[in-house]
């Protein structure tokens, strides 16, 4: 039995495990929210987690009071933590009313995919003139060879297969050397899972996948540019055309996990 946004699907055996591929762990560079300093920050990156993983539904609201009880911590960095999430666009503000989790918006995830493109075309053309790693190109293809051959027989572990495609953008990243890059595309991943998680795990899409990744891994590795910028390009656009839907999908199941 495989869960997709809490939802149970019987799939057939055998079970394909998509583990991410490991890769080396790596400094990111502004990392505020990542740090486990003061009880606000740490209070911060729960909520944070809690949010973008649907725990708290998109329009719940985030009691004080209530906050303060669940994590037993005082008002102040209950408070500290809000405001953060507020200007991470996590949370809205409303006055004399308290704070909600902000509602997903197509506009603003289109706005997100621009960002991340711009980002990992950076990537690319940061590549593509040296060339990948060894290591790198070895590590990704055993993982993304086989997937290419998934049958609709074969069950998927969708949480896992989305890790591992994170992993592999990642990979890039950080062999593009970029701490703020790194960190960045690491945020966007997270706003973005969600999106990934509708669309990214049918066999027919994860065979898709595979393909194109393996098509960006041989172009870097013949070091050209044009067509490593068309296929990480092509790669981005089905998740990016399937928002509207993927937000429908993700409220369906919040609501009812709520229920």
């Amino acid at each position: 039995m495989v869960f997709v946004f809490g939802i149970a699907c019987e799939m057939p055996q055998p079970l394909i495990r998509v583990m991410p591929p490991s890769v080396p762990a790596t400094k990111s560079a502004r990392i505020v929210r990542r740090s486990p300093g003061s009880l606000g920050l740490q209070i911060q990156q729960k909520l944070r987690e809690r949010i973008l993983h649907w725990h708290y539904p998109p329009g719940h609201h985030l009691g004080e009071q209530e906050l303060c009880d669940e994590l037993s911590a005082s008002r102040i960095p209950v408070r500290e933590a809000l405001r953060a999430l507020a200007e991470q666009g996590l949370v809205d503000q409303v006055p004399n009313r308290g704070c909600f989790v902000q509602q997903p918006d197509a506009e603003r995830i289109n706005h997100l995919y621009d960002f991340r493109l711009a980002l990992e075309l950076f990537v690319i053309d940061t590549l593509a003139p040296r060339g990948l790693p060894a290591d790198l190109l070895a590590r990704q293809r055993a993982y993304w060879e086989p997937l290419e051959n998934v049958s609709p027989r074969d069950a998927i572990d969708g949480m896992a297969l989305v890790q591992a495609d994170e992993a592999f953008h990642l990979d890039l990243a950080r062999a593009a050397g970029n701490p703020y890059v790194i960190d960045s595309l690491e945020d966007t991943n997270e706003r973005l899972r969600f999106v990934r998680l509708v669309v990214a795990t049918t066999p027919e899409r994860i065979r898709t996948t595979a393909s194109e990744h393996l098509k960006i891994l041989k172009a870097l590795e013949k070091k050209d540019l044009a067509k490593a910028r068309h296929f990480l390009t092509q790669n981005l656009h089905h998740a990016r055309s399937k928002v509207e839907s993927a937000i429908a999908q993700a409220l369906t199941a919040a609501h009812r996990r709520q229920r």
